[in-house]
């Protein structure tokens, strides 16, 4: 029987599944292309609270003993456990390594929103200084350049396109944190530590 505990009213939860090219990924949402190879859903703690079985083939839906279908489903989902397994303990030989793989990408991704933070403040002072000069040439009664409208759409057009970019990645710090606090569980439990006497 496959897990599942609902989540508490409004608790904000990730989905771990595995991507095209057969990497577990840990994200706010499931693309609906994949979501039919199923997946896990987690809480901020990084608890499975769900777990989402893949679509059944038409011949499976045929078959008629559900215990067997069940427990194929389980040892597949068994494999892909073990499978992310043998690529944590591949990459990382202790937790500090996956703290600092952590902090550098947790970093990266910091520098990426403080840029966009940047470009979008300058686009800003751009926007102000054409909406101004309009103006300016609107109340001084002459013609406003014919060029001036598209320029300003087209600095709103980046400013959104640069303000939905920040968001994609603020989203992308929590998933990534998130990703990167389930595999220190998950090292603890398959290499824990031996407490000092």
């Amino acid at each position: 029987m496959y897990l599942q505990v609902l989540p508490a009213l409004g608790e904000e939860v990730f989905f771990r599944y595995e991507n095209s090219d057969g990497f577990t990924v840990i994200d706010d949402q499931v693309p609906p292309q994949l979501a039919h190879k199923g997946y896990q859903v987690l809480n901020q703690a990084g608890r499975v609270i769900e777990v989402v079985p893949r679509a059944l083939t038409d011949a499976e839906r045929r078959q008629s003993n559900n215990s067997v279908i069940q427990a194929q489903l389980r040892k597949e989902e068994e494999a892909r456990q073990a499978r992310y397994d043998d690529m944590l303990l591949a990459r990382y030989s202790t937790v500090e390594d996956i703290d600092a793989a952590r902090k550098r990408r947790l970093n990266e991704i910091r520098v990426r929103i403080n840029l966009l933070k940047g470009n979008v403040a300058n686009l800003k002072q751009r926007l102000e200084a054409e909406q101004a000069q309009a103006a300016e040439l609107e109340r001084s009664g002459q013609a406003v350049p014919k060029e001036l409208p598209g320029t300003v759409e087209s600095l709103r057009a980046e400013i959104g396109v640069a303000d939905s970019q920040i968001e994609r990645f603020k989203n992308e710090l929590k998933t990534t944190d998130m990703r990167f606090t389930m595999d220190v569980e998950r090292f603890h439990i398959l290499r824990p530590t031996i407490p000092s006497p």
